[in-house]
């Protein structure tokens, strides 16, 4: 019996699967504990023992397929037989037994199995007719050991095989079983595989020019020892491609037998020349023998190919859209064959018109009136020969040329060519503008055109400009054209510019090869925009006051002044206020879009400013126009005024009766001009006595009366501050008085501070 080893996790992985199908065995084998181990083979039960054999021990695995299930093959070949364990899903699974039978009383034995992995539970052939395998955990390549890869077996995660093979002929019938697969109606694949002693050889695929026919021939013999096997039915049958048909016959299909060398041929013909490629299924068949109660048999099918290539033909003319009469020029002729084979027999014609004459060509033509052709033979695949012809024109018009090329097979093209004869004429025209300001670039252009029928050659244009004008500082513009086709034109660029305004009138010319020539001219007139400014405003404001100007621009030229902008810079010293007439004010300028001044025209507008600091504004105004330009200025003097502000505060209001009270007295210049003399006089109250003072300047007291000496200067925005300390004798609420006075002021300033003193 063979030997089964158990583990404790072989066990769990078995009671999980047979008790709830766990997720984490699904890849594992279900029951078996003996595959971790290495080393020897060791034959192991196909299923769990008592306990765990009558349940679904393996809930995943569901089917077996087996392929091929029915094949044929020579004797003394092998033949891999693959099985596949699948779950639900139609997944392979992995780590699956398969045990391989021979049936009694088939021919054929097991030569190989897979034993692929290193465990002790992988697989083993017990007897010829009797071996067991496992599903791959990967994908495997059979290669058979040859260099053809054509003949590679490619397994999958999930499949296991065998090799068979019978010396003799006869039947295998092989029985393949998965005992994980718990319904019996799945479990068990039944396979066939019949042995003859017969090896064919299928006639190989051909390529063939169109319009032949090909033999195809199959082979048919024994394999033991090669020799011819006579009588077996070979079936050609043609499915798809071209129209053809097979001899003997003359049909779609045709039914031969092997003759004493053991060939079946026949023989394949197009029904017309087509390009393409035809499939063509063979079957064998070995006969038969009504006498002795044995039927045909069908021993292999197979396919072959006929692909046919054809010759192609192709003609290009070429020739020149113009020409001269009584000049000559040239065609070119090229023919091609983009085939896959040669084209016979081509043949180029070429009928002139009439108004082109033939002069000569390259091979040379056969000559017969108008009628030119050549005879070029053999054209090989993807060949091309060229052919040029000289003509001459001999009248005006347009002529269309067409070349025709023939070859064998029916083959046939055509292309033409037209050419229109054409003389030559000159015409001239020149534009320039009408009118433009001194300033501007002078644009004009020269337009030579080729009005007739031919090449004009060696075409100049000169153009010599009138006193004032200059041209990159020339006096003369000319230009080399070179050659105008008929209906040609060519255009000529230039920018000239004025020194000095008036009419100016240039005349152009134009000349060519034959004496040809023309002549263009144009006139313009040159004028000016000029601006003036004035500017008026007060000559004199205080600080911190509104400053007006008026400001008239007026354009005293000939000529309207465009785009006129007119912007006022504004002085630093200034804030603006407001602009008339659309003015606007942005960083610092106040801009008036005027638009076109015309000749003669006057626009008057004003802005107001603030003067802020003492000293000069100076206000400039400029005024911008195409091609011309103006700029005035207008200055005021501003002057300033002292605003002297008196504050006072005490410190500890209310206080007791004995003690101290701090009166602090801030005198500010508020003005925008400096103050000078400024002094500070404190009155205490009865009830308080004087005790100290400090300030910017020296203090004197007399009785109730304190006096600070004169402030020699206060600047604008300047702060001076004076502290006065009084002792409070007496409860009371009481007043402590403070004056200011100025050289600037006319009346002095005063100011109270009332103080509680409490005992």
């Amino acid at each position: 019996m063979a030997k089964t080893t158990w583990t404790a996790a072989g066990i769990a992985c078995l009671t999980v699967a047979a008790l709830v199908g766990a997720a984490g065995c699904r890849d594992h084998m279900p029951h078996s504990a003996t595959w971790p181990a290495g080393g020897d083979v060791v034959p192991s039960h196909p299923e769990p023992p008592e306990g765990g054999y009558y349940t679904n021990w393996d809930p995943y695995a569901v089917t077996l397929e087996v392929m091929p299930v029915k094949d044929v093959n020579p004797v003394r070949t092998q033949h891999v037989v693959v099985a596949t364990v699948k779950d639900r899903e139609g997944e392979p699974l992995p780590n699956r037994r398969v045990e391989w039978v021979v049936a009694e009383g088939s021919v054929g034995d097991i030569v190989e199995v897979d034993e692929s992995g290193w465990r002790a539970s992988r697989g083993w052939k017990q007897t010829n007719k009797y071996a067991v395998s496992h599903t791959n955990n990967g994908a495997h390549v059979l290669d058979r050991g040859n260099d053809d890869p054509a003949d590679d077996i490619h397994l999958t995660r999930g499949q296991t095989w065998i090799v068979v093979t019978s010396p003799v002929e006869g039947t295998t019938h092989l029985i393949a079983y998965a005992p994980g697969i718990y319904d019996w109606n799945k479990h068990k694949v039944f396979a066939e595989k019949h042995w003859y002693d017969v090896k064919w050889e299928w006639p190989p695929a051909a390529t063939n020019r169109i319009g032949t026919s090909h033999q195809f021939v199959t082979k048919v013999t024994k394999y033991s020892d090669g020799t011819p096997l006579v009588g077996y039915q070979v079936t050609y049958a043609i499915v798809d491609g071209p129209a053809a048909k097979l001899a003997p016959g003359g049909k779609q299909t045709a039914e031969v037998t092997t003759d004493a060398n053991g060939l079946a041929a026949v023989t394949l013909t197009q029904d017309k020349p087509a390009e393409g490629t035809n499939t063509i299924k063979i079957d064998v068949v070995r006969p038969g023998n009504d006498k002795c109660c044995i039927p045909p048999v069908h021993i292999a099918t197979g396919h072959t190919r006929k692909t046919w290539l054809g010759p192609r033909i192709g003609i290009a003319k070429d020739a020149p859209a113009t020409a001269v009469v009584g000049e000559t020029f040239r065609y070119d002729i090229a023919v091609t064959n983009p085939g896959r084979v040669s084209a016979e027999k081509v043949v180029v014609t070429d009928a002139l018109p009439d108004g082109i004459a033939y002069v000569s060509s390259t091979p040379e033509a056969t000559v017969k009136g108008r009628n030119l052709s050549w005879s070029l033979g053999s054209l090989a695949a993807g060949g091309r020969k060229a052919i040029a012809v000289t003509v001459k024109g001999t009248k005006t018009g347009t002529f269309k040329n067409c070349a025709d090329v023939k070859a064998a097979d029916g083959l046939s093209a055509r292309d033409c060519a037209e050419t229109r004869l054409t003389q030559a004429r000159l015409a001239l025209e020149k534009t320039g503008p009408e009118q433009v300001l001194i300033c501007l670039p002078i644009p004009y252009k020269i337009v030579v055109r080729n009005t007739g029928d031919a090449a004009a050659t060696n075409v100049k244009i000169s153009d010599k400009l009138p006193e004032g004008l200059t041209w990159k500082g020339e006096k003369q513009v000319s230009a080399d054209v070179g050659t105008l086709a008929a209906g040609e034109a060519k255009q000529l660029d230039f920018v000239a510019r004025a020194s000095k305004t008036g009419t100016y009138v240039n005349k152009a010319t134009a000349t060519a090869d034959g004496g040809l020539t023309a002549q263009a001219s144009a006139k313009t007139v040159v004028k000016q925009p000029v601006l003036v400014i004035t500017k008026s405003g007060p000559k004199k404001r205080f600080k911190g006051l509104p400053v007006t100007y008026e400001i008239t621009v007026t354009n005293k030229g000939d000529a309207a002044a465009q785009d006129t902008v007119l912007t006022d810079t504004l002085p630093t010293n200034a804030t603006f206020v407001k602009a008339g007439e659309g003015g606007t004010h942005a960083g610092g300028k106040v801009t008036w879009p005027l638009g076109d001044l015309a000749v003669g025209a006057s626009r008057k507008v004003s802005v107001t400013l603030r003067a802020d600091r003492i000293g000069t504004l100076h206000n400039r105004v400029s005024a911008t126009a195409v091609c011309a330009s103006a700029d005035a200025e207008a200055s005021t003097v501003v002057s300033g005024i002292p605003a002297i502000l008196l504050e006072c505060v005490d410190q500890a209001d209310p206080i007791e009766v004995g003690h101290n009270e701090t009166y602090t007295i801030t005198v500010t210049n508020q003005g925008s001009a400096e103050g000078t003399n400024v002094v500070i006089t404190c009155t205490l109250p009865a009830e308080q006595t004087f005790v100290s003072a400090d300030g910017p300047t020296k203090d004197s007291v007399k009785g109730k009366v304190v006096t600070f000496a004169a402030l020699k200067s206060l600047a604008p925005k300047a702060r001076a501050t004076y502290r006065v300390v009084a002792k409070g004798n007496k409860a009371g609420d009481v007043r402590f008085k403070v004056s200011l006075n100025s050289d600037q002021m006319t009346s002095p300033a005063t100011e109270t501070e009332s103080t509680h003193i409490y005992e």
